[in-house]
């Protein structure tokens, strides 16, 4: 019985994971392939090839495709993938034996499916860490894993999801000696298993719940289950027919307990053949007993003899066969964990180079933004460096300016005493003697010089461009355009130069031809330009 419940596991996890598989050959799947991107698309037709070659028992294929997964999904942090990847991973190792392997990435997609909370994976992972558990003798701790499969199971609403799981349960009280409580849990099962039409299941359930009734010698309750079972089986489906062997088996063993053995050889002959016709050894071995025990009530002695001889043949036969799989298996196993070490080198370069290329990318992003800081402080430094020459500027053509007023507010005074009556001739002379003066002295070369030098700091090659495509320019016109320039009214630019409004306009008018203007052309605009 234990054989076939894990034979039971590996087929529905193989139904429950071809969910998103399509139906298509695995050359197909090879040919679209070649044409996908490196992306998550790519990654889900890998996992349709996993279930392809599943399908075909070829788990060292299984392990390099999943392997391939693994590696895309890695690279485009595609966790869901990864998990899948893993759980590929385990159910292959776990087929072949390698229930160490299994576990180990089972547990990887377990944290991955806990963290980021893929509960419908999770809950599988749950029940096959349980089955790898169950497997390995340690039933409590394996029927803890299988109940936090059916709890999860049931909270996201799966009612099919935890049959098998719960069935196993039933499996693991039965395996313990409680026949009560695995009754009920079959019961429980199989009726659940009507309801969503999870045929299969229960079928097994009721296959189970039989023997049960027949180690109890209620045959009646034992018949019914085994005869509902046989009426389910869809003896077209490989996988129910398969089980035939067992239900005739069974229905033998309730017809013997009811002293009909003619019914119950019949039975046992139709389990044989069954058995044989599906290359069910094991079942073939269980009906061969069935017909030494029932061949020796018939007092039939040389058939019964006959009966054990193929029995003891077919017990040899199994025992070196399960060695020689034993054999491949570990020899398999080797070669898988072999070539897994390979991948796992793989992947480690890759992360090396992957960790390399990001630690190159940090660094160059580090310097990049050292680069635009120091640059940027350079920026600013010189931005001050111009503010202050800027506010310099305007402060010495604001005292110019204040100059040039007071030397009008003197002028004017000087003037108004010129034309007073009671000066004389002499005073007079002294007036104008003095204006010139005052005139000479502040409006000097000095003053433009220092004016010049303060202007060229904010805007060094005004006077440079000037001269260089108008060379006929001249000095007072140079400085009417750096008065311009720095945006003075008409009659601030008087006051500094110290000459009339009209000379001003007059000036200004002379400047924009010697620069070439049109007369709609705006000289402060143009000026502003360079």
């Amino acid at each position: 019985m234990f054989c076939r419940i894990i034979f039971l596991l590996h087929f529905l996890l193989l139904v429950f994971s071809t969910g998103n598989a399509q139906t298509v050959k695995v050359d197909s799947i090879l040919s679209v392939l070649t044409k996908l991107p490196e992306d998550t698309s790519k990654v889900w037709a890998l996992f349709d090839l996993c279930n392809h070659y599943n399908q075909e028992v070829d788990e060292k294929k299984v392990i390099e495709t999943a392997w391939e997964a693994l590696e895309l999904s890695r690279s485009t942090d595609f966790d869901k993938g990864i998990s899948l990847a893993y759980g590929f991973l385990g159910d292959a190792y776990s087929t072949i034996g390698n229930k160490h392997k299994a576990l180990e990435y089972h547990l990887l997609a377990l944290r991955i499916q806990e963290k980021e909370r893929y509960l419908s994976d999770l809950a599988r992972t749950y029940h096959d860490i349980g089955s790898i558990y169950v497997y390995e003798g340690a039933f409590e701790r394996g029927q803890e894993y299988y109940k936090k499969a059916v709890t999860l199971w049931k909270q996201l609403g799966d009612e099919r999801g935890p049959l098998l799981t719960m069935y196993n349960i039933g499996h693991i009280y039965e395996q313990q000696g409680n026949d009560s409580i695995a009754l009920e849990q079959y019961k429980y099962v199989s009726s659940q298993s009507e309801k969503t039409g999870t045929r299969y299941v229960l079928i097994a359930s009721l296959i189970n719940m039989s023997g049960i009734y027949v180690a109890r010698k209620d045959y009646i309750n034992g018949f019914v289950c085994i005869m509902k079972a046989l009426t389910l089986v869809d003896k077209s489906n490989g996988m129910e027919k398969e089980l035939l062997a067992e239900i005739y088996g069974t229905l033998s063993d309730v017809y013997r307990g009811q002293n009909e053995l003619s019914k119950a050889l019949t039975m046992a002959e139709k389990g044989l053949m069954i058995g044989k016709e599906t290359k069910r050894k094991l079942f073939v071995l269980q009906n061969y007993k069935r017909l030494a025990v029932i061949h020796e009530s018939m007092g039939n002695h040389a058939k019964g003899y006959q009966s054990i001889a193929y029995c003891l043949a077919l017990n040899d036969t199994l025992k070196n066969e399960e060695g020689t799989d034993r054999i491949a298996k570990l020899t398999l196993s080797y070669e898988l964990e072999k070539k897994d070490l390979e991948l796992k080198a793989q992947a480690e370069q890759y992360e090396s180079r992957l960790f390399r290329r990001n630690t190159f990318i940090v660094a160059l992003i580090v310097l990049l933004l050292l680069i635009f800081l120091i640059l940027n402080r350079i920026k600013l430094i010189i931005q001050k460096k111009l503010l202050v020459k800027q506010q310099k500027l305007k402060h010495y053509t604001q005292r110019l300016v204040e100059k040039s007023e007071l030397i009008a507010s003197i002028s004017q005074e000087l003037e108004l005493l010129k034309n007073s009556p009671a000066e004389s001739a002499g005073s007079a002379d002294s007036i104008d003697k003095f204006n010139r003066i005052i005139h000479l002295k502040i409006h000097t070369k000095e003053d433009w010089e220092h004016f010049k030098k303060s202007f060229e700091e904010v805007y060094p090659e005004f006077f440079a461009k000037l001269r260089y495509h108008y060379p006929s320019i001249t000095a007072s016109e140079l400085r009417l355009a750096a008065i311009t320039k720095l945006n003075l009214s008409v009659k601030e630019a008087s006051v500094m130069l110290d000459i009339s409004v009209d000379s001003i306009k007059q000036s200004r008018h002379r400047l924009k031809k010697r620069l070439g203007l049109e007369e709609a052309q705006s000289l402060k605009d143009f000026i502003g330009s360079l």
